[in-house]
């Protein structure tokens, strides 16, 4: 398996979303939602996982107004906010930092669509689209359009200022990033986020579990991780290097944080590869283990 997309079109990754929306979706209102087709459902698959959070966090607090609200009208209120880009429907938002929720699902502060959410700023939006353009370029669209339908741009930084961006589990399918003024770097966390999205999702498709008693050195963070979080950065990284390597021609030359973050990546991947081999290895699906090594080794090419 030669072929970065087709190393990432795995057929079991739609099925289990079309599924787990379907769950969802009759969970929350039984017999009323029906499921879109084609490029629409990652947006389903996102909101309704959006909704359930909502949901569940209404309940907790014995809000039932809220909880009426995500289970009968968020549906078509939520519609509202989205955007038609290349890459499918978007739902694209700005909270600010006091919009922001804790809680224990994450370790940093993430945020729920619900009813005060308004769409961003159409600059944001637009350099949204920007970024998407940039991702078309490098063939890894199919990637973005499936595992960053929902994007909340958590701030703005300056381009020497250190970028975050992250993804839960529990609101698949949907992307928070800082962002600058450069679609081109926006692009490339993009697809970082979305490679995250896209082994959580495989990883619960194909019912495959990573044996968390191990741990390897990351280069990423300076530290030993758990087989899980190192697996992750060993597949998201090496996406990032392939977006940049692949970025439209003088894109690159004129970004010099796209050649940065080439050239430090080159140096993490060659002190991961022993371990990489290593951990690999604990995936017990075995096609996954190639997708994986594929994405790792055509990285470690460029």
């Amino acid at each position: 398996m030669n072929d970065i997309a087709a190393a990432l079109d795995l057929g079991a990754i739609a099925a289990h979303r079309h599924d787990r929306a379907a769950v969802v979706l009759e969970l929350l209102q039984p017999g009323h939602t029906p499921l879109p087709g084609d490029k629409a459902l990652s947006l389903a698959y996102a909101v309704a996982h959006h909704r359930l959070e909502g949901a569940e966090n209404a309940a907790r607090r014995g809000d039932t107004t809220t909880l009426d609200w995500y289970q009968n009208t968020a549906g078509s209120a939520l519609a509202c906010l989205v955007h038609s880009s290349r890459l499918g429907p978007r739902i694209v938002i700005a909270p600010t930092e006091d919009q922001m929720i804790c809680g224990p699902h994450s370790d940093t502060p993430y945020y729920v669509l619900g009813r005060d959410t308004t769409r961003a700023a159409e600059p944001l939006a637009a350099l949204t689209d920007d970024a998407f353009d940039h991702i078309a370029a490098t063939g890894l669209d199919a990637l973005v359009e499936a595992h960053a339908a929902v994007i909340c741009l958590t701030g703005r930084r300056r381009p020497d200022q250190t970028l975050r961006s992250f993804a839960i589990t529990r609101l698949p399918a949907t992307v928070f990033t800082d962002h600058t003024d450069d679609a081109a770097v926006l692009g490339r966390d993009l697809v970082h986020e979305a490679a995250h999205n896209w082994l959580n999702d495989a990883l619960v498709a194909l019912r495959a579990t990573i044996p968390d008693d191990k741990v390897y050195f990351s280069p990423w963070r300076g530290t030993e991780r758990p087989a899980y979080g190192f697996l992750h950065a060993c597949f998201a990284f090496p996406l990032t290097m392939i977006y940049a390597a692949r970025t439209r021609p003088g894109t690159r030359a004129r970004h010099a944080a796209l050649t940065d973050h080439l050239r430090q990546q080159r140096a993490h991947l060659a002190t991961a590869q022993v371990d990489f081999n290593r951990a690999v290895k604990l995936i017990p699906d075995p096609g996954l283990r190639e997708r994986l090594d594929t994405v790792f080794q055509y990285a470690r090419t460029l």
